[in-house]
């Protein structure tokens, strides 16, 4: 059941460029009971949102049931904002949530790479249902470190979840891999979608970074997670 706007949890990202441009704020809105994401203003049916387009190979729906695959229709709206933008200029990005705000100068990808990651995460695709729970705790700007704490700790507390249910926990994080090869494969079938439907690197640059976290986070699982035991001693 989709939440209406009253019902929402919302994340406002305002990105101030000092004068060199006009000031565009973005707000995401998440459903306070499903953690599902609204379509951002702007957001349209176009060819390359229809699920069939460059399809991940391993999508579960059928464009018979789902006519657009849902992170593809969300990010629409998303690349009308920065299509006439250079992905290295900088500005000065606020975020605010409910409990504080977040500031930060970077370039427009690293702003964009955190809005792209909520709508990855909260538009519905199966696959990325792992990441959903972690937009509600949006940490913007996080470093590789930082993700995969909040990645591995969120799946975690699942497993407990899970185990209070009367299931077996994975406590060896194998299904975690496994599942992460399919965030993988999302990351790279939503970067074939956005290949060649607009002339700004932007959108790009910024599914390119969350890539490579996605590949960071992979790497630090494999390895037992041995970069965050410093934590622990």
């Amino acid at each position: 059941m989709k939440e209406n706007k009253e019902n929402c949890y919302e994340i406002e990202y305002r990105f101030d460029f000092e004068g060199k441009r006009p000031d565009i704020e973005f707000h995401v809105l998440l459903g306070r009971t499903n953690l599902i994401a609204l379509p951002p203003e702007g957001s349209r049916e176009h060819e390359w949102t229809l699920l069939d387009f460059n399809k991940c190979s391993i999508c579960p729906l059928s464009s018979s049931e789902v006519r657009n695959c849902p992170i593809a229709f969300n990010l629409s709206g998303l690349a009308e904002i920065f299509s006439e933008m250079v992905s290295y200029d900088q500005a000065i990005i606020t975020v605010n949530v409910e409990e504080r705000s977040y500031m930060k100068r970077d370039t427009i990808q690293q702003g964009a790479r955190s809005i792209l990651g909520i709508y990855m995460a909260s538009s519905g695709c199966p696959h990325m249902a792992i990441l959903k729970p972690m937009v509600r705790f949006h940490l913007p700007f996080a470093s590789h470190e930082e993700s995969l704490y909040r990645h591995v700790t969120s799946y975690l507390l699942n497993q407990y979840f899970e185990y209070l249910n009367g299931k077996r926990p994975d406590i060896d994080l194998e299904k975690l891999e496994r599942e992460q090869d399919n965030v993988d494969l999302v990351n790279r079938g939503i970067f074939k979608r956005f290949q060649g439907i607009s002339p700004s690197d932007v959108n790009r640059n910024a599914l390119v970074i969350l890539n490579t976290f996605s590949v960071m986070i992979k790497m630090g699982i494999e390895g037992k997670l041995e970069q965050l035991k410093y934590l622990f001693k």
